[in-house]
């Protein structure tokens, strides 16, 4: 009999990803079995009243399990428009660092705006417009998302978030001018401004993205992104930073590279260390610098500040 019970359950979740109290009671399922289920570790609660199952959990990365919180809580809430880290999640916006336990909705100011247990309501001056549909839940649009975000996260994640928006071609920057200028002079606006007005399509990669918003932050010279470099041979590559005056080339090192077409590189690891290395060879060949870091040095603004300090790169 347990073993059925568990056998419903998990269909249950197959089919819905999230289960609730009443979807149990409706396929015969008590609610006690929930936790039961729970307590055993065949399920695992994702928040009030909603449970997926422990395979399903093990699967996802934070974006993943707050994706699934927020499926969970659009089963209860009264027609919710999901925004801010919410929606950035529901768009696959990238986030630096954890994702939030709480679900976020956007309502018409004074509607019941008072936040709860695992949802925070974030008040608007009027309608929420500008709407989609993703993963089943209504939305706030990606530029509304965006303008959303960068108001309330630390410039170098909406960054990101911004610039990952306009590479994919889910906004253009008038889109993003066009939400800002409806946001008014609420809070987080003249954030967000910043934000916008350093954003920029060029950028190919969350690493890249973050790279500059340290620049920025730290006041150095801001370089070309994904600047061609020939030689007597042809095309060397597209750096991911070029800075002109100095003949400097700058190069995120995510371990994962793409050829200079733009397509991904589906090589083997060795093959793309000695293919970086040739290139590399032929950027110095040319007589420029060429500085790299890594995923360790941009989450630092000091460590990255210092190794660009190092070529010549300094505060204006």
């Amino acid at each position: 009999m347990e073993r059925q019970i568990g056998d419903t359950l998990v269909d249950l979740v197959d089919r819905h990803r999230v289960v609730t109290t009443r979807d149990a009671e409706r396929a015969g399922v008590r609610g006690d079995a929930l936790r039961a289920a729970c307590a055993a570790g065949t399920l695992v609660r994702v928040r009030v009243d909603a449970y997926t199952t422990a395979r399903l959990w093990a699967q996802l990365d934070g974006a993943g399990r707050h994706r699934l919180r927020v499926l969970a809580a659009a089963r209860r809430l009264r027609a919710p428009v999901f925004s801010h880290d919410s929606a950035a999640a529901l768009w696959r916006l990238p986030r630096i660092g954890p994702w939030p336990d709480v679900v976020h909705v956007s309502i018409p100011h004074g509607v019941g705006n008072r936040s709860s247990a695992g949802v925070r309501r974030h008040a608007t001056p009027g309608p929420v417009t500008h709407l989609a549909t993703v993963d089943g839940v209504r939305t706030t649009g990606v530029a509304r998302t965006v303008v959303d975000v960068s108001r309330t996260w630390p410039f170098a994640a909406a960054l990101v978030g911004a610039d990952h928006a306009l590479h994919a071609g889910w906004t253009t920057a008038r889109r993003l001018d066009a939400e800002l200028e409806a946001a008014g002079r609420g809070r987080g606006v003249w954030h967000a401004r910043r934000v916008v007005d350093a954003a920029s399509a060029a950028s190919e990669s969350v690493g890249e993205s973050l790279s500059r918003a340290r620049m920025i932050e730290l006041g150095l010279p801001l370089p070309e992104l994904q600047h061609p470099v020939e030689d007597a041979d042809g095309l060397v590559g597209r750096v991911d930073f070029w800075w002109a005056d100095l003949g400097l080339v700058g190069e995120f090192d995510g371990r994962l590279k793409y050829r200079a077409d733009g397509v991904r590189d589906a090589r083997a690891p060795e093959e793309r260390v000695w293919a970086e290395k040739r290139r590399e060879d032929r950027l110095r060949a040319l007589g420029l610098r060429v500085v790299r870091w890594t995923w360790d040095t941009a989450l630092d603004p000091a460590r990255l500040g210092a190794a660009l300090a190092a070529v010549g790169l300094h505060p204006r």
